[in-house]
């Protein structure tokens, strides 16, 4: 797993830069309550999830558009009890990001953020 931190824009009905750790273990990006509330990102009603140590937690999904660079798309966060914002690879992936673990950034994948299908 590569751990380390990236300048990312999260907009809901406002748009904030905050430090987000980079963790390629999680798969969904993870934002505080107050994160969410203060970025005008509404989330679902919650469901149960079982995390990867085999709790389970009721934790609340979201979309939400993630900006790194000059990358921006939707992705599925989660609003929950957090310490810190995370990014995960399911943004990663959606941006069409790599993760550097030894030079600690990301990197590009394909040369566009989204391809639409029917579109050549």
């Amino acid at each position: 797993m590569a751990h380390f931190h990236k300048r990312v824009t999260i907009s809901g009905d406002k748009s904030l830069s905050v430090r987000m750790l980079v963790d390629t273990g999680t798969t969904y990006s993870v934002v505080s309550k107050a994160l969410a509330r203060a970025a005008g990102i509404t989330p679902l009603p919650a469901v149960m999830m079982t995390l990867a140590d085999g709790r389970r937690r009721k934790l609340r999904p979201a979309t939400a558009i993630l900006r790194v660079g000059h990358r921006e798309a939707p992705a599925t966060v989660l609003v929950g009890d957090v310490a810190e914002p995370i990014l995960g690879v399911e943004a990663l992936d959606v941006l069409g990001l790599a993760v550097d673990p030894r030079r600690q950034r990301l990197t590009p994948t394909r040369p566009y953020t989204v391809r639409l299908g029917g579109y050549r």
